[in-house]
């Protein structure tokens, strides 16, 4: 399956916020004193959680819009958000309970994307709203 180049984009302009704000998560937790391996760890899986999250729900709208499916399309979109949603708890949880991830560290990036989000709508005129359903442009 082909990459579509509009969800190689959107995925690469929340990868790069992703990393940018787990940065400065790494240096606030260090310069407070509380870094230490479950930080880094938990903000690398929770950073990829959040970036793949992106990146089905991109690849999902774009399979969806180009089979010419609107009629099912709310359904869909609302089957492929459940499944999403629970697939990054459940990654979540299990990263915190068995491999011991900071919480903190671990659930933070998931908000990431939607700020770098809210960061292109406000460059690009938008201004800051409410988010959509999903926090995405793709939608």
């Amino acid at each position: 399956m082909r990459i579509d180049a509009t969800v190689r984009k959107e995925t690469s302009y929340i990868l790069i916020w992703v990393l940018l704000l787990s940065v400065i998560m790494e240096a606030v937790f260090l310069v407070i004193g509380a870094w230490e391996f479950s930080v880094l760890l938990g903000n690398l899986i929770g950073g990829l959680t959040a970036v793949m999250n992106f990146y089905l729900l991109a690849v999902t709208v774009t399979k969806l819009v180009n089979a010419g499916e609107t009629d099912k399309l709310q359904q869909k979109m609302h089957a492929s958000k459940s499944l999403r949603m629970a697939g990054m708890v459940l990654i979540c949880v299990l990263a915190i309970a068995l491999l011991k991830t900071n919480p903190y560290s671990t659930l933070i990036p998931l908000i990431f994307p939607r700020i770098g989000l809210a960061v292109k709508k406000a460059k690009q005129g938008g201004g800051p709203s409410a988010p959509d359903d999903e926090g995405s442009e793709l939608t």
